[in-house]
């Protein structure tokens, strides 16, 4: 009888774990509208549908990540992210220092992607410099690079602005030599831009 009551409390444990490890796994998707900034992420920001979204603080328990909201064309990935990384101010607009040192920061993580394998022969195309679209300033750099899986050359595009106490973020990628696929990315952010207001 004992080792019948072990072998039950063994699958029983087996099963919690399981659970358990599923459970941390698991990505809780992030509202569509942002509570914090009023910022809306619907089903489709100009030709790009969304594919999924990430409320950090609820996913893996780092609310200072915030939220991210991936979104697809057929050519193209754009993933906006809208956090604060636990600053208790940040001023609108592209050119606080506080926006610049995450700018910064932004920069490095792709340049790590790079090392790590995400992209091959990376390098800066156009930028940093501000990019207006709309009627908001953003703090932008474009790297042409090669993605290592079927070496195919790309363009990696980030915007980064301070926009009511919060960070957002934009990261894009696009096809080199495809100017449909160009097309796409400028009517993602202008679509997004034009719905936001400064």
């Amino acid at each position: 009888m004992s080792r019948r009551i072990l072998a039950v409390a063994v699958v029983v444990l087996a099963s919690l774990l399981a659970l358990v490890a599923t459970a941390q796994h698991t990505r809780a998707p992030a509202p569509e509208r942002n509570a914090e900034t009023g910022l809306a992420f619907p089903d489709m920001i100009g030709p790009a549908r969304k594919v999924g979204s990430t409320d950090y603080a609820k996913s893996n328990g780092t609310p200072e990540l915030g939220y991210a909201w991936n979104y697809e064309t057929p050519a193209t990935t754009t993933t906006f992210y809208i956090y604060n990384f636990g600053i208790a101010e940040i001023p609108s607009g592209a050119r606080d220092s506080v926006v610049l040192t995450q700018f910064q920061q932004a920069i490095a993580d792709i340049e790590i992607g790079a090392r790590t394998g995400r992209y091959e022969q990376l390098k800066p195309s156009t930028g940093p410099a501000d990019c207006t679209v709309g009627a908001m300033v953003f703090r932008c750099i474009t790297f042409t690079a090669v993605l290592p899986s079927d070496k195919r050359p790309v363009f990696t595009r980030l915007f980064m602005t301070g926009y009511r106490n919060h960070i957002l973020k934009v990261r894009q990628d696009w096809p080199q030599n495809s100017p449909p696929a160009a097309r796409e990315v400028d009517a993602v952010i202008q679509a997004f831009a034009s719905s936001a207001s400064p």
